[in-house]
Formats: structure tokens, C-alpha cells, sequence
């Protein structure tokens, strides 16, 4: 949902989005309650201050509640931990969301000295409101990677979801985003004070991202100062977390909304929760046994294409065997070597073929070996029309006469929509969701084979 992803992506240290479907979604049930009375000094919530670096930047909040003096926060946001490794976390975070896609409570575990999250099965059952078959847990990284754990009846496994960012990318990343958001959003005058049973009085700051308005509520870190030397965010699912201002000072952000969407903290509370990612199966190991027992199909394959090479008599079709057998050993080949790097990651973006969905000549090549492959037929179909025309078989001859014409159209429009994909690739190559939406489009339109009916 674009809408919903954009907001996360703001104070999630720019995640690169997964979802794509775009969703006009309608005014929300209930948003933030803005309507409250002027809040006064005691509720601690005071205008912009002149320390920012800028008269223009945005200015903080004031609380009584004494910050540490020294950073606690973000030093080991440089610390990986592997798939099977063991993870702690000193926050739970709880929240509500709202939308027209439904509301929800769930909550979220974060840790402040590396920047990892984690949402567990509980908080999984508690946004989708039914039955869950075995257990998920799911793990964001400092560097928006996710790590997905899986318990079923059939074994426990291991996935992963890379961002593709280095944490060098990451920590500019989170500089630039933390400029950009106290230069550009302003303050709207909206308060949430400490009435109303609200635990974190709020100010919020308003402003454009990527064409989509939306909103930042602000409050008290408690006892959290971000280390900038590593990182200006520390944000774990649906974008709460903490930011530091381009001064150095440290933020709650305890809601968000965007258009049709908007989630609230309701509480932070410390706590020591663990996981350990041993015993859960990689995928990419996985994925290697199975290439490992296909090996010999594989070379099954192989063998009687080049049988049937040594076996074809005419020349023309000789060659487009050849051609063919060629280009499926590069691909064979390219596949082997994605494979062995999927393996050691088990990172969905290294899976082979998906990787290569948004690249312009792994793109090519796939239809060059269809059309390749269609030439075939239609020389195969030549020589069966040679055939019937010495022997006077006028049916044969029109079943030919049809299945040339035929699979000649059919050549003739694949290699139209390869011209119009890879069109659509270097046109969007910076629009992911464009991109799609683009190229399912022309799926839809003319991306569908059509039959020969020759009989």
C-alpha cells in the first residue's frame, strides 16, 4: 500500500518498500484526537526553541523528565547478526493502528543499541485478528533488512529480505533524512497533552514527502540519546521509534499519519526479550540440496539436446538447435552461480530469476530464447509443408499452411512485447511501483500466447 508505505518509509530511515499494490483508501474511522485545549507549561510541550541550527529548523519538546547526558543509543548499529543468530531487545512497543483496511493493536520489541526490531507471533496474531497456522517471527535489521522465521508441521526455516543499502548508505541515509524532515516539516500547532489518559504528550509537525502529505508527532525520548556518530534513526515497525534532529537531540516519534492511515504509540516500556534464530533451516540451504538433486535431470536434459543436434539433417533447423543449446548453457550456467549466491545468503532478492525481473538483458535474453524456439517451429513446420506438397496432401498442406502463419504471429507479437518490456525498464527504472504497474498492464494486454487452431 503506497500510502501506508510511504509514511513508514519516512521514519523508518527510508525503507526501500516491498509492497506494490496502490490502494485508494477512503478518510480513516479515527484519527488523532487534535482537538484538545492549548496545552500550558506543565503538560511540557513548549514552541520552537533557538539552539536548532537553523531559525527555520523545527524545534522540540521540553519535558521535566531528565535526559541522559551521555549517547545510550544506535552504537552498535554497525553490529550484524546472522540469520541463525541470537537476538535481544530492551523496548516493547505498543500501538494502534487505523485505516478502512481495518484497526488494530499489536506491539513490537526494539532494541536501542543496535537498532534491530522484532514483531513475534503474538504481535503477528494480533493485527491479522484470526488463526495462524504454526508461528512467524519476523526481524528488521538497523539496515532494513527482514529476516523471516517460520515454525509448521513440515520444519522450521529462515528467509531473508534484503534492503540491497550498505550500512554506509544506511548512515547517510539517516542523515539526510533527518535534515530533510526538520527543514521541511512545520509545525501545525496540533497538541496532545497529558489528558485523556495519553502517556506521551505530543506535538505534531506536518509536510510533504514524495507527494504525499503527512504528519509526525513528536515526544520526550525518555531516557534515549541517539549516538549521531552511527546513526540519526532508530525506528522499528510502522515507523515508531526515536530520530535525532541535525543539533543532536533526540526524539520520540510516537504517531504518524498519512492519507487514510495512522498509528499511535500507546506505550514503551522497558523489557529483556530474546530469540534465537538456531535451529531454523536457511532457505538458500535448501534451495542448493534441491539443485544438487536436479543436477542430474539436468544434465539428462542437456545430453538429448545435443542428441537431437547430432541427429537433425537439415541445416537451417541444425543451426537453431545449436543456437538454442548455446544459450541454454550460459543460462544454465548463470543460473548455477545464482544459486551458489542465494545459498549463502538465503536473501529472497538473490533467488534466481527474481533478481533479474527489473534488469534489461536477463529480460532479453528470456524472450530470445522463446522466439528462438518459435523459429524452430516454424521451420519444422516448413519442412512438414515440403512434405505434404510432394505427396499432394492437401489437408497437410493447409494444417502447414495455418501453423506457419500462426506461429509467425505469434513470433511477431513476442517480440513486440519485448521490445515494449524493456522499454518499460529503462523508462521506470526508478519507479518501482510504476514499473509494475506498467509491465502488468502489458501483460494483460498482450502478454497472453495465442493457439494455433490449425486442426
Amino acid at each position: 500500500m503506497k500510502n501506508i508505505l510511504l509514511v513508514v518509509l519516512f521514519c523508518c530511515n527510508l525503507i526501500i518498500a516491498q509492497q506494490k499494490s496502490k490502494t485508494n483508501i477512503p478518510i480513516i474511522k479515527e484519527g488523532p484526537k487534535t482537538n484538545v485545549p492549548i496545552i500550558k507549561e506543565e503538560d511540557d510541550l513548549l514552541p520552537i526553541n533557538s539552539n536548532e541550527p537553523n531559525p527555520n529548523d523545527l524545534l522540540d519538546i521540553v519535558v521535566n523528565i531528565p535526559n541522559p547526558k551521555q549517547s545510550n543509543a544506535g552504537k552498535e548499529i554497525y553490529n550484524e547478526i546472522g540469520l541463525n543468530g541470537n537476538f535481544s531487545f530492551n523496548k516493547k512497543i505498543t500501538f494502534s493502528t487505523y485505516s478502512s483496511e481495518g484497526d488494530f493493536t499489536s506491539h513490537f520489541y526494539l532494541n536501542t543499541k543496535n537498532g534491530y526490531s522484532m514483531q513475534d507471533t503474538e504481535g503477528f496474531r494480533m493485527m491479522v485478528k484470526e488463526s495462524l497456522e504454526g508461528e512467524m517471527t519476523q526481524i528488521k535489521t538497523a539496515n532494513n533488512d527482514f529476516y523471516q522465521y517460520t515454525k509448521s508441521s513440515e520444519g522450521n526455516f529462515v528467509m531473508k529480505m534484503g534492503s540491497g543499502q550498505s550500512m554506509v548508505v544506511h548512515d547517510i541515509q539517516t542523515a539526510d533524512l533527518s535534515k530533510t524532515f526538520f527543514k521541511t516539516f512545520k509545525k501545525t500547532g496540533n497538541k496532545v497533552g497529558k489528558t485523556g489518559g495519553n502517556k506521551y504528550p505530543r506535538v505534531e509537525y506536518s509536510g510533504t514527502f514524495e507527494g504525499e502529505k503527512m504528519s509526525i508527532w513528536l515526544s520526550s525520548p525518555q531516557d534515549i540519546l541517539i549516538d549521531t556518530k552511527f546513526t540519526y534513526s532508530l525506528s522499528g515497525y510502522w515507523g515508531l521509534g526515536f530520530i535525532a534532529s541535525p543539533s543532536k537531540r533526540t526524539y520520540m516519534i510516537t504517531g504518524i499519519t498519512g492519507k487514510g492511515f495512522s498509528v499511535f504509540m500507546n506505550d514503551i516500556s522497558n523489557t529483556t526479550k530474546t530469540f534465537s534464530g538456531k535451529g531454523y533451516k536457511p532457505m538458500g540451504a535448501m534451495f542448493a540440496k534441491a539443485m544438487q538433486q536436479n543436477q542430474s535431470s539436468i544434465s539428462e536434459e542437456e545430453t538429448a539436446m545435443q542428441q537431437a543436434i547430432n541427429e537433425e539433417t537439415d541445416p537451417t533447423l541444425k543451426a537453431l538447435k545449436q543456437k538454442e543449446f548455446e544459450m541454454y548453457k550460459k543460462q544454465k550456467a548463470k543460473l548455477l552461480k545464482d544459486a551458489g549466491q542465494f545459498a549463502e545468503t538465503s536473501d529472497m532478492a538473490d533467488l534466481p530469476f527474481v533478481k533479474d525481473a527489473s534488469q534489461e538483458k536477463p529480460t532479453g535474453d528470456y524472450y530470445d530464447m522463446l522466439i528462438l524456439m518459435l523459429d524452430q517451429s516454424v521451420r519444422e513446420h516448413q519442412l512438414g509443408l515440403k512434405e505434404a506438397q510432394e505427396n499432394n496432401d492437401a489437408k497437410s498442406i493447409k494444417r502447414y499452411n495455418c501453423l506457419i502463419n500462426c506461429t509467425s504471429n505469434e513470433k511477431n507479437r513476442l517480440e513486440k512485447v519485448k521490445t515494449q518490456h524493456i522499454k518499460i525498464l529503462q523508462q521506470h527504472k526508478n519507479d518501482e511501483e510504476l514499473r509494475d504497474e506498467k509491465l502488468n498492464q502489458l501483460m494483460m494486454n498482450e502478454g497472453q500466447p495465442i493457439a494455433c487452431n490449425c486442426d
